[in-house]
C-alpha cells in the first residue's frame, strides 16, 4: 500500500491545521496521508496517525483539512470539543497547528459536571446507600473478572456531589501495562457496566513510579450518581 492510497481504519477527529514553512520553524518537505507527527494537545504529545481530506500532498505553508485516528483512544475519553487547539510536532518541534472541527467518535466529546448538574431535573435527586450499593455490585461483576486486579475496595459519600462513589482497583502485581488494562476497563464499562444515561471520561498521567488512571463517570435516570474508577500504580 502506498502513502497515497492509506485510509484510517476508525478515524474519531478532524481537524484543519496549518504546516509551518522551513522559515517558520516547520518542515521543510510535504506530508501525505498516513503521516504520524506527535499530536499535541492539553500539554502531551500522542500518537495519531492522519488522512489528508481532499489532498494527496499538503506543502509546507498550506492549511489542510485531515481525519486522525488515536492510536490509544481510550486515554482520550471526554477530552475534545469543536474548535480546540492542537499541534503537530516532531520531537519537540511544532511543524503544524490547528484546532478540531469534527468528533467523530461520540464519547470523545468533552463534559464537565457543572453542565451535567445545570441540565437535571429538579425531581432528580442524588443516588441514596441504598442504590450505590446496587451500582457497586454493577461496577464489581464488571470488573472483578480483570486478571491484573487483586480486589475493589469501594468507597460511597453523599457529602460529595461530584464523587460519590469512588471505586479503587488493586492490582495483583507491580509492571502492568497502562494500556492493556486501561483498555480492560473501558472496554467493561461499556460493555457491561454503564446504564443508558451515562458520561464518562478517562485521564492517564504517567511518573518514574509508574501511572494514575481515573475513570470519571456520572450516571442519570429518575437519580443520579457520579464518581471514580482508579488505578493508582505510584504509590
Amino acid at each position: 500500500m502506498t502513502k497515497a492510497a492509506f485510509q484510517l481504519s476508525n478515524p474519531e477527529l478532524e481537524g484543519e491545521i496549518y504546516y509551518l514553512t522551513e522559515q517558520e520553524g516547520g518542515r521543510r518537505n510535504p506530508i501525505t496521508s498516513g503521516y504520524r507527527g506527535q499530536f499535541y494537545y492539553n500539554g502531551r504529545d500522542w500518537d495519531a496517525p492522519q488522512t489528508l481530506i481532499d489532498k494527496e500532498l499538503c506543502y509546507p505553508g498550506e492549511t489542510v483539512k485531515v481525519s486522525l485516528q488515536m492510536l490509544s483512544p481510550n486515554f482520550h475519553v471526554g477530552q475534545f470539543y469543536v474548535g480546540q487547539s492542537i499541534e503537530i510536532r516532531e520531537g519537540t518541534k511544532t511543524v503544524g497547528r490547528g484546532k478540531i472541527t469534527q468528533i467523530l467518535r461520540n464519547d470523545f466529546n468533552y463534559w464537565d459536571f457543572d453542565t451535567l448538574f445545570r441540565n437535571l431535573q429538579p425531581e432528580q435527586k442524588p443516588f441514596d446507600f441504598q442504590y450505590i450499593k446496587k451500582f457497586s455490585t454493577k461496577i464489581h461483576h464488571g470488573l472483578a473478572s480483570i486478571q491484573q486486579i487483586n480486589n475493589l475496595i469501594f468507597k460511597k459519600s453523599l457529602s460529595n456531589p461530584y464523587q460519590m462513589l469512588t471505586v479503587e482497583c488493586k492490582l495483583k502485581y507491580k509492571g502492568c501495562q497502562a494500556q492493556a488494562l486501561v483498555d480492560e476497563i473501558c472496554n467493561r464499562w461499556r460493555e457491561e457496566i454503564h446504564l443508558d444515561n451515562s458520561h464518562y471520561k478517562t485521564e492517564l498521567l504517567f511518573s518514574d513510579k509508574g501511572f494514575y488512571f481515573e475513570l470519571t463517570f456520572a450516571t442519570w435516570h429518575t437519580r443520579f450518581l457520579t464518581g471514580k474508577i482508579i488505578v493508582n500504580t505510584t504509590s
